[in-house]
């Protein structure tokens, strides 16, 4: 008569193949998640915050450096562009790299600006100057994604300060 067998059946994984598992598929989402498109919020919200750390960035460099500069701005479209004001009065393209870049993101545009003493510009080039002092207005631009969502970006004249909110806000929320 045969014996019974008494030894245990192991079946399953053990915690190390399962570590191994995870690390794997950790990398594999490090290299694919950033090549994923984004969507129109996304692009919305970079814009509005890449916006307002280059305004804040500009101001500092015209203090430091005591270059000026002005935002040209087209509403309506997707121009937002630096100048540089050269020693002449001359307008040319800035020398800091950073700077020659467009804050906005594929499908994004300016909806409009506000500036008190101009009101609410929806169209035409617009030109705000950032002196050693900073920007002398208060300024309020507004973004639009192609789905109609908005976010606003809000410059505060003299302080250098520069919030971007959710949302088409014309007072502070």
């Amino acid at each position: 008569m045969p014996r019974p067998r008494c030894e245990k059946s192991r079946s399953g994984f053990t915690l190390i193949e399962i570590a191994v598992v995870m690390a794997i598929i950790g990398m594999v989402l490090l290299l694919v998640v950033p090549r994923l498109p984004t969507t129109d919020q996304e692009n919305l919200k970079i814009s509005a915050r890449t916006v307002a750390s280059t305004i804040r960035y500009l101001q500092e460099r015209a203090a430091t450096s005591r270059i000026a500069y002005y935002l040209s701005i087209e509403p309506g479209t997707d121009s937002l562009k630096i100048v540089e004001i050269g020693g002449d009065g001359s307008a040319k393209t800035p020398e800091d790299p950073y700077l020659q870049k467009s804050p906005l993101k594929e499908g994004i545009v300016v909806s409009d600006v506000r500036i008190p003493r101009l009101g609410k510009v929806n169209n035409g080039q617009l030109r705000v100057d950032v002196g050693v002092a900073g920007i002398r207005d208060f300024v309020t631009i507004h973004l639009r994604s192609e789905a109609g969502q908005f976010w606003t970006v809000m410059i505060f004249p003299s302080g250098g300060k520069v919030k971007a909110f959710e949302g088409y806000h014309e007072e502070l929320p």
